[in-house]
């Protein structure tokens, strides 16, 4: 994460902006040496909002962590297991 102060970001705006966008590289703005606020590309803010609400669900953390136990298991299916399962419920023609 890249600091600079408030004049400086202020005076290349643009350029950070079009940084975070693309490269996803955060910025932390200061204000008379303390932390002030954080520029990142919207993409990056939308991400961790939809992971913080995520993590506030917990029934989806629980999924996830029985996902995780399958899959340390081999509780696993490939594509052709996939298909076939797929195909035996009608939901994919032969």
């Amino acid at each position: 994460m890249t600091t600079l102060s408030v004049a400086d970001a202020r005076a290349n705006f643009s350029r950070i902006v079009e940084s975070a966008a693309t490269t996803h590289e955060r910025f932390e703005v200061t204000k008379n040496g303390g932390r002030a606020a954080v520029i990142l590309g919207a993409d990056d803010y939308d991400s961790l909002i939809e992971t913080v609400e995520l993590l506030r669900d917990s029934e989806s953390i629980e999924a996830i962590r029985v996902g995780i136990r399958e899959v340390e298991a081999g509780e696993v299916y490939d594509l052709e297991n996939v298909r076939a399962a797929m195909r035996e419920a009608g939901r994919l023609a032969e």
